[in-house]
């Protein structure tokens, strides 16, 4: 999942290649981007500014973490 949506696939095309829905992927990418989230703020891993999602950098300029 993560080396196709890094070459650029979207979340339907990739859903297609692993014979799931687009619901299972989209649920796949969102547990996947709260654990790397989570171990960089615990600072076991670094993520490079360029990387961040304009949501994270967002919640980081307002010192709160965004809740849903």
């Amino acid at each position: 999942m993560v080396r196709l949506t890094v070459a650029g696939f979207t979340d339907t095309e990739i859903a297609g290649r692993l014979e799931t829905t687009h619901g299972a992927m989209r649920n796949r990418k969102t547990l996947f981007r709260k654990a790397l989230y989570q171990a960089a703020r615990e600072r076991r891993i670094w993520i490079p500014k360029q990387l961040h999602t304009a949501t994270a950098k967002n919640a980081s300029q307002q010192g709160t973490a965004r809740v849903r």
